[in-house]
């Protein structure tokens, strides 16, 4: 299980205002909003552009996330443990299959359901 660390948040109050903004209509608290943040923001294309234009001398590549997108419990909770081993793939490689039924079949792209 994570350590929880409490960082000490120094910005514009237009950051502020937002995250009271988004406080008063979802049910999330304050602290789930600006994990939620943090969360996204590291599998957001927009994030790594703009992060890379400030990358040191001589790094070649970001460091990824440890979550995956799909593990909300990263941010919806204070701390969390990942699952392991075949609990919860990362990936499914079936990208078609066959359902037969009378005397023929056809195939389904599960790549659009993910």
């Amino acid at each position: 299980m994570g350590t929880v660390w409490r960082p000490a948040l120094r910005c514009d109050s237009s950051f502020k205002d937002y995250i009271d903004s988004l406080y008063k209509v979802t049910s999330l608290d304050k602290n789930q909003i600006m994990r939620m943040m943090m969360f996204v923001s590291a599998h957001s294309e927009d994030f790594k552009f703009v992060i890379s234009e400030y990358k040191k001398d001589g790094v070649t590549s970001l460091p990824s996330p440890k979550w995956e997108t799909w593990e909300d419990a990263y941010w919806l909770n204070q701390t969390y443990k990942s699952k392991s081993g075949d609990v919860t793939p990362k990936t499914i490689d079936i990208p078609m299959f066959t359902v037969k039924g009378n005397g023929s079949g056809f195939k389904v792209d599960l790549s659009s359901l993910f």
